[in-house]
């Protein structure tokens, strides 16, 4: 039978975490307390949060939210094991995922990526990796409104190249007019 610590943790865990299908799971236990603090610090300012989790209580709290594929999956084992940070937040996955190898670029043997799910989609550590290489919204976005702003550009380049075609032909002609004498 629980007890009351753990039935409140695991409540805590499905109002923090339930309504998240987004993260990453790192393995937390190379950063000392000021590493910890420059950690966090980092999180606040990309926006992003990070939940230390209890494996067994996490694991039995999300079954039933949007992370459970990651804690049914075979992959979810060797994710809740050991010290378990899910870091979240952001625009998702790829944002998590981008601070965490920008971080562990930067702080060499501080943490360690265990796995991550994005949507449906469960990864390992390699995974994380090539999600971190993936444009973000905004980058997207970005993308995006280039695209539609190319359109008019290229439509007015071939209207001003067809109207200066047109009057080359004109100019052509009336210099044949004015060779013929008429």
């Amino acid at each position: 039978m629980p007890n009351e610590l753990n039935t409140m943790l695991a409540e805590q865990y499905k109002a923090d975490l339930g309504t998240l299908d987004n993260v990453v799971a790192i393995d937390p236990s190379g950063l000392d307390s000021e590493k910890m603090a420059e950690f966090r610090k980092k999180l606040r300012e990309s926006k992003l949060s990070m939940e230390v989790v209890k494996n067994r209580i996490a694991v039995h709290a999300l079954k039933e939210t949007g992370l459970n594929p990651l804690v049914t999956n075979k992959l979810g084992e060797s994710v809740f094991a050991g010290t378990t940070g899910l870091i979240f937040g952001g625009e998702g996955a790829i944002d998590a995922a981008k601070f965490t190898t920008r971080w562990m670029t930067d702080h060499k043997d501080t943490i360690k990526v265990k796995g991550g799910q994005m949507g449906p989609d469960v990864f390992d550590a390699s995974g994380v990796a090539q999600i971190a290489t993936l444009p973000g919204k905004k980058e997207l976005l970005s993308q995006m409104a280039a695209g539609f702003a190319a359109l008019p550009q290229k439509l007015a380049a071939t209207m001003q190249a067809g109207y200066s075609k047109l009057l080359w032909g004109f100019a052509a002609l009336e210099e044949k007019l004015a060779k013929a004498g008429k």
